[in-house]
């Protein structure tokens, strides 16, 4: 029976990660042209156009997502399949999905209606893919190996993708939200924004570190 177990838990796992990794990939490739088409409909380049989809904290980390899954699927006993597994690694995506998830239902759900596709990759991205991927880290994922330097390490992500985007947003006058938006609130705002987010991200990182060191001290 013990056998069995681990068989349906494997199952339900390799299922699991499929779906994820699959949903996220669709959505990406499908959110590209509709954001290409977009960005060209309001003057700007192909260039400027393709910077503009790489400007996005949650089309950035459902790509993440996508290649851990991936990495973790077709090669599992390579470099990046064993990294991409690990606790470090799986618990650093599940916290920046997780925020994909938060803070577009919290601060920029309502600012916007989409219609058609941009509506189904919208749901897919801020909604489906978060909920797939913590479940996924909440019932497979070891939590042993987690250590109090980890939350830092994870924050550096957010913070280059931070400094990436104000630095093109001050060559372009573009800004992917509302809350980073410099020319409409200023820097000082802005840098007061990005520091609650960046609190509760560390907040959080370092609860889940705590959670998982009192159920594992190893």
């Amino acid at each position: 029976m013990p056998q069995m177990s681990n068989i349906v838990r494997n199952k339900a796992k390799r299922v699991l990660m499929v779906a994820t990794a699959s949903a996220a990939w669709f959505a990406l490739l499908l959110q590209a042209p509709l954001t290409l088409r977009t960005s060209i409909a309001n003057g700007m380049t192909v260039i400027g156009a393709i910077l503009t989809y790489f400007s996005f904290f949650t089309l950035l980390t459902n790509l993440l997502v996508a290649l851990v899954l991936t990495f973790s699927l077709v090669a599992p006993n390579s470099r990046w399949g064993r990294l991409s597994a690990s606790s470090v690694v799986a618990t650093g995506s599940a916290l920046y999905i997780a925020m994909v998830g938060v803070v577009y239902s919290v601060l920029l759900r309502n600012t916007w209606s989409p219609e058609g596709l941009d509506r189904l990759t919208d749901a897919i991205l801020h909604d489906v893919v978060p909920v797939l991927y913590v479940a996924f880290w909440i019932f497979f994922v070891p939590k042993s190996g987690l250590r109090w330097k980890n939350p830092l390490a994870w924050a550096i992500y957010p913070m280059i993708y931070l400094v990436w985007i104000l630095i093109r947003g001050a060559i372009s006058g573009r800004y992917p939200y509302p809350f980073v938006d410099v020319g409409r609130i200023g820097y000082p705002q802005v840098l007061l924004n990005s520091g609650v987010l960046l609190t509760l991200f560390l907040g959080i990182g370092f609860a889940v570190v705590a959670v998982a060191r009192w159920k594992d001290p190893k």
